[in-house]
């Protein structure tokens, strides 16, 4: 019983080994042909979904969440620009945050 479940592991190892290599196949097929297509795609502004605004809260877990998914926005959006960044992150800053942001924002004017 054993020695005939030992042969029907290594027949499916070897049927999946040869998938396996078929589907690397038609994936390395399907890069070449669309190149540099996918990597150059830019999601257009229907498809990124708008931020939850921040409230400003001591949470590490909050915090870093935050700043992930700002990072993600600014890269759906295609935004570089470090400026642009700062301003567009004071947008969904509120209460808490909002009130040490001008605090910040007015002692530099």
């Amino acid at each position: 019983m054993v020695k005939a479940l030992k042969e029907e592991t290594m027949a499916m190892t070897i049927i999946l080994s040869i998938r396996i290599e078929e589907l690397e196949g038609a994936l390395a097929l399907c890069r070449a042909a669309m190149g540099k297509k996918v990597a150059s795609a830019v999601l257009s502004n229907k498809d990124v979904p708008k931020l939850k605004e921040f409230l400003g809260t001591r949470s590490i877990c909050v915090v870093d969440n935050f700043l992930w998914r700002m990072k993600n926005y600014f890269s759906a959006k295609d935004i570089a620009d470090d400026e642009v960044k700062v301003n567009t992150d004071s947008m969904f800053l509120i209460d808490i945050a909002l009130l040490w942001w001008q605090g910040r924002t007015t002692d530099k004017m």
